[in-house]
């Protein structure tokens, strides 16, 4: 996915991840401050029900019938209980009449102040004035009686108080609500969304080829940074196998033009000598005979080397073994005989060692006698072989003192087609198969095979086998005996 793609996904699929975070938190906020709005009210509207009620305690029984004249009077002074009620009586002409006023320590000194006009003449009456003097309120109830209005009011004060103290701990409580939100908004939004964000952008750039690219998380064990090692984890893998790949197709190309190249010779020989004969110009039975003897030996060696790489392409597929036990000290002591008589100008040695495994005696015979073939062939005039066995592994080493390899021949001499000299002179051996069919058998028996070799000091093959698994991978078939 292309940059461009990338930001017309993020364009189709509405809010990132960002703002969704931003919005839920304001949501957050938003319901925080409706419910701090609610309380207030609600807690003033409780406050106020309960100031009514004092309200109509302190009012007393109806006066409605009473007339003015008869209603108990009292001066201010001559009121002996304590209250922070005031007591009065307005008639419907304005003129006013004080009762008793609040004479508590706190209570209010200042009087309510009432127009006639927000009086009911019909009904009881709640409702909130200003003081005569100063900031303070009053709670009053009028009640009709006589010509005008009984009044009993109580301050305002100490539910204004309350209130204000309310607001206040509500707005302070609100503040450390959203600086906690915007703290934890911050801080998910630099260890998630952040981190994704940053993810996105380098996911882009290797969908645009730049393999190169890692992801960055952030913190140890958070989702973020695990993310980021599991993915880069996928890359690093993913940037393997595609050089893995780029390294299998250029063997393959080099193999490909190997083999062309061994199989150009012997095919060119076969129909250079067609041709002659087809012209006439084998005239006498010597010359024919010469002619079709080599027709025949480089026929021959085009049917080895198919054989060689049909056997390769066997043992990548599915390699067929018959398992038992097979002693690895009469086995090279049998190859060695046989080497003395085909090799004669090379002394042969089997220093030793005795070891049981499970293998194919014929395909482990077969990887052996390359491996010390090729080192009579190639080698100095003495080879030695031996078998080392150990607790999970047993060691089979050829030795020769040739003029050996230098170490990037020898890291490559098990690839196919690949020769110790470089050339491709028949007299120096084969088509470079040998050692790479030997390596095939020997990862079959779930064994390695390596090449140690230094220049002027010869050459030295490993052959390491396990001594109780006999066929490697799941994908082989192997019958027991």
């Amino acid at each position: 996915m292309t940059e461009a793609q990338v930001r017309e996904a993020r364009r189709l699929g509405g809010m990132s991840l960002r703002s969704r975070v931003l919005v839920g938190f304001a949501a957050i906020a938003a319901v925080a401050i409706v419910v701090a709005i609610a309380v207030t009210l609600s807690t003033a509207a409780y406050q106020v029900s309960q100031l009514d009620d004092r309200l109509k305690s302190f009012a007393g029984p109806e006066l409605m019938d009473q007339p003015v004249q008869e209603l108990p009077v009292s001066p201010r002074d001559e009121f002996a209980r304590p209250s922070d009620a005031f007591r009065g009586y307005i008639g419907s002409d304005g003129s006013a009449y004080v009762f008793f006023a609040p004479n508590i320590e706190d209570g209010a000194q200042s009087l309510p102040s009432i127009d006639v006009s927000q009086l009911d003449p019909a009904e009881s009456t709640y409702f909130t004035v200003a003081a005569e003097e100063g900031d303070g309120e009053y709670r009053v109830l009028a009640r009709p009686a006589g010509d005008g209005w009984d009044i009993t009011a109580l301050s305002m004060d100490a539910v204004n108080a309350s209130q204000q103290r309310l607001i206040l701990i509500e707005g302070v409580g609100i503040a450390l609500i959203l600086a906690g939100l915007a703290i934890v908004a911050g801080w998910v939004i630099r260890l998630g969304v952040n981190p994704m964000r940053r993810m996105v952008d380098a996911s882009a750039r290797i969908a645009e080829g730049d393999l190169s690219v890692r992801l960055e998380g952030v913190g140890t064990g958070s989702e973020s940074a695990e993310l980021a090692a599991s993915l880069n984890a996928m890359i690093g893998t993913l940037t393997d196998s595609l050089a893995e790949r780029e390294r299998s197709e250029a063997r393959l190309r080099e193999f490909v033009a190997d083999a062309s190249h061994e199989l150009r010779t012997p095919l060119t020989t076969v129909l250079g000598y067609s041709e002659l004969h087809r012209r006439g110009a084998l005239a006498d039975a010597e010359a024919q005979d010469d002619a079709w003897g080599r027709t025949e030996a480089e026929a021959a060696r085009m049917r080895r080397l198919v054989e060689d790489m049909l056997t390769l392409a066997k043992y990548d597929a599915e390699p067929d073994l018959t398992l038992r036990p097979v002693s690895l000290a009469d086995l090279a002591g049998e190859i060695v005989a046989n080497a003395k008589v085909a090799y004669p100008s090379t002394s042969f040695e089997f220093t030793g060692g005795t070891a049981t495994v499970q293998a194919d005696a014929d395909r482990l015979r077969q990887a052996l006698l390359n491996v010390v073939s090729n080192a009579a062939i190639h080698g100095g005039p003495h080879v030695s072989v031996s078998v080392l066995p150990g607790p999970d592994a047993v060691r089979v080493t050829v030795s020769d003192d040739g003029d050996g390899m230098t170490p990037e021949v020898a890291a490559r001499a098990t690839e196919r087609f690949v020769r110790g000299d470089g050339s491709r002179q028949r007299a120096t051996g084969g088509a470079g198969l040998g050692l790479a069919i030997t390596a095939a058998i020997v990862e079959a028996h779930r064994g390695t095979l390596t090449v140690s070799s230094t220049p002027g000091q010869g050459t030295t093959v490993t052959l390491l086998l396990d001594p109780t698994h006999g066929v490697a991978g799941e994908g082989s078939t192997a019958s027991q005996s």
